[in-house]
């Protein structure tokens, strides 16, 4: 009991406020189901990135062989879905910087730099995820942290393709390198891993995720790949930081209002809401905050 109340205390030492706008907002639920929730998380990466044009789906007929090394070849959940996207998203921020140094037009240049920190995000998230499935890995199939990678291994790939896919059969007929055909379903490691279709998630046992890894996992999900404009961080010993993002500021005054008015309400709501749980907490506890870091 000690430790869960140590481990809430500590998510609650800095407070950070988001707003974003949001392009064509759905009004469904977060999934339930963790392992669906993931899944979406990639498919939302994906998106961005062939959005982009740093990447191509498995299932773009214009693939040549010429794309070898641009195809999303892993579409689910996972971790080799997720080490996949972190690739590309990495390939991606080095071709925007080149393209940032030789690029002279503002509004050229804005979108570039807006692009880059999108592709960031989905780094980092993706790599906080790959983390994740590695501590599942440790402790659900400790053996598999030790063995070679056979999904990686050229000499065995044939083994995990997708033989009902149409780009299989172009690969047979040599019209594509095996770079361009995806893999399946991977359900060898279902039992730390996500790299599932749709039909095999709905059947395969819940993964052990702990709050902390919910709690990271929902932010990225929500946030999502839209632009934060404002944000503000607020820590426990009292120090607020305010970020303002050059999007906001070139807004017209009227929904610059709408906007501030907005991120008012949520600090507002926020810092309410951030008490409460802190005097629930100390009172769980039955001791101050300091003590319960065993600080005097």
């Amino acid at each position: 009991m000690s430790d869960f109340i140590k481990n809430l205390a500590s998510d609650l030492l800095r407070l950070e406020i988001n707003t974003i706008i949001k392009q064509n907002m759905s009004a469904e639920k977060m999934p339930s189901n963790k392992r669906v929730l993931l899944r979406k998380l990639a498919d939302m990466y994906r998106d961005t990135l062939i959005d982009y044009g740093l990447v191509k789906s498995p299932n773009d007929p214009t693939i040549t062989a010429e794309d070898a090394g641009k195809v999303l070849r892993w579409q689910f959940g996972g971790e080799f879905s997720f080490k996949e996207l972190a690739f590309q998203a990495g390939r991606g921020i080095q071709i925007i910087e080149e393209l940032m140094q030789k690029e002279t037009d503002l509004a050229k240049l804005n979108t570039l730099n807006s692009r880059h920190k999108i592709l960031q995000r989905i780094s980092s998230q993706s790599s906080n995820i790959i983390g994740i499935f590695k501590l599942f890995r440790r402790d659900l199939a400790p053996d598999t942290l030790t063995q070679s990678n056979e999904h990686e291994d050229e000499k065995k790939q044939i083994y995990y393709i997708d033989k009902e896919h149409f780009n299989y059969l172009r690969y047979q007929r040599r019209e594509l390198p095996i770079s361009c055909v995806p893999f399946r379903s991977h359900q060898e490691t279902a039992l730390w891993n996500n790299d599932l279709d749709w039909g095999h998630i709905n059947s395969a046992v819940e993964l052990p995720f702990l709050p902390d890894m919910l709690s990271m996992i929902y932010k990225a999900y929500e946030i999502g790949t839209e632009q934060i404009v404002l944000q503000t961080v607020i820590q426990v010993e009292g120090d607020v930081t305010s970020y303002i993002t050059p999007q906001y500021i070139n807004m017209p005054e009227q929904i610059k209002e709408i906007i501030m008015g907005v991120h008012n309400r949520s600090i507002h709501t926020s810092t309410q809401l951030w008490s409460t749980l802190f005097t629930t907490i100390i009172n769980l506890a039955g001791k101050s905050f300091n003590q319960i870091f065993g600080k005097k």
